[in-house]
């Protein structure tokens, strides 16, 4: 990853566009758009609240509210929903299905912040290097100056999304690897399509052990909830943490943890870091109940997560990995009918109990030591598990 840290950063300025711009923008968005499948799970939308609006300094007429606009039309709320409702909203398991009320925006439940960071997985801010403005999908729409943000660059944001979805068809994208033949990427690009799936609560490539991503995933787990819980602090280098995932993946960077996850915002958000990395927790563990992402066996175990009073959730029999998915198989099951397909009068799906134990945890300022034994059940593997692949029922024919 070549991206430099910007540590100065403080807000973007957008400049304003004629009528006539943003029509040709929007045109161009949404024929990006539609040619896009993202590996987003479940769905979040373009833009998460009245707060991070306020962040980008958006306008009526600025580029950013345009893109947010056209978002809100492609992805739902999904994570936003299930976040709010883990962490308060006031609905019944029976009624979820109909009840929509704690999709909107700006509920109070969660907060801000809290959401922001939910979000991050998906959009994470990054830089580019002055040679990385260009993609050979729609040519040099980025600019480097700026940290990138989908809500501030969208054209630049699927450009770049779209040349990285092309390259991994037979490139692997990566960070701090050196592997011949691999493609240097962005945080955004590498969640999506490289070595960061695990974000995801994915493998990176075809016919990895399971071991090996539960490894990963629970050591990501750890690193945030330790943010979370203030026990990492906002200015330690990233390559100093004791953690063998973040080393593998980021020992090579000069970042410090605030500037992984609020490039750019460090002036406005570092008080609130915390809240953000336990959004980003709440992302990998709902993500691993999206089909799409890990298949899990099909019965309820009876007993208790080990160590506490908590249910087991359903083993993990296999995690998928991106590459070869078909897009729309893989949307559909990060869709808010897929997450309350499993609703019934008395249980709650499983990524929304997930969420309201781990919130529980959160609130009681909970340490690792204390949350470990709950994540390290979210994650048991089946007795019967497989190496990592599409997953038949999405893969792309």
């Amino acid at each position: 990853m070549h991206a430099a840290i910007d540590k100065t950063s403080v807000h973007l300025h957008e400049s304003s566009l004629s009528m006539r711009s943003v029509a040709r923008l929007l045109a161009m968005v949404t024929s990006a758009l539609a040619l896009s499948s993202a590996a987003m799970a479940f769905q979040i939308a373009p833009m998460g609240s009245a707060f991070e609006s306020k962040l980008t300094n958006e306008t009526e007429n600025s580029l950013a509210t345009v893109a947010g606009r056209l978002g809100v039309l492609i992805k739902g709320r999904v994570h936003e929903e299930i976040t709010q409702i883990g962490m308060g909203c006031p609905i019944e398991p029976g009624t979820l299905v109909q009840d929509v009320s704690c999709s909107s925006r700006d509920l109070p439940f969660a907060t801000p912040y809290v959401i922001y960071g939910v979000r991050w997985n998906d959009l994470p801010p990054f830089k580019l290097s002055p040679d990385e403005g260009n993609c050979t999908y729609l040519g040099k729409s980025c600019n480097v100056s700026q940290t990138i943000r989908f809500s501030t660059q969208p054209l630049c944001w699927y450009c770049l999304f779209k040349d990285a979805e092309k390259k991994a068809q037979t490139q692997p994208i990566v960070g701090c690897s050196k592997t011949k033949g691999s493609l240097h990427g962005n945080v955004m690009t590498r969640s999506h399509f490289g070595d960061l799936q695990f974000l995801h609560a994915m493998a990176s490539e075809e016919g990895v052990h399971p071991g090996a991503t539960r490894a990963k995933v629970l050591d990501w787990l750890e690193f945030a909830w330790k943010v979370s819980s203030r026990e990492i602090k906002p200015d330690t280098f990233l390559r100093d943490i004791d953690n063998a995932t973040l080393r593998e993946h980021f020992g090579c960077t000069q970042w410090r943890v605030s500037d992984l996850y609020i490039l750019g915002r460090q002036d406005k958000l570092l008080p609130y870091l915390h809240h953000v990395a336990f959004g980003s927790v709440l992302h990998t563990v709902q993500d691993s109940f999206a089909g799409a992402h890990a298949s899990r066996e099909n019965s309820q175990p009876s007993g208790m997560c080990q160590g506490t009073d908590l249910t087991q959730p359903r083993r993990i029999v296999e995690f998928h990995t991106y590459g070869a998915q078909d897009g729309s198989l893989h949307d559909e099951q990060d869709s808010r009918e897929a997450m309350t397909r499993v609703s019934a009068a008395d249980r709650w799906p499983d990524a929304v109990e997930a969420t309201r134990n781990l919130s529980r945890f959160y609130e009681d300022r909970a340490r690792w030591s204390e949350v470990q034994p709950y994540m390290q059940c979210l994650f048991e593997l089946a007795d019967e598990r497989s190496n990592s692949s599409p997953g038949e029922e999405y893969r792309r024919r």
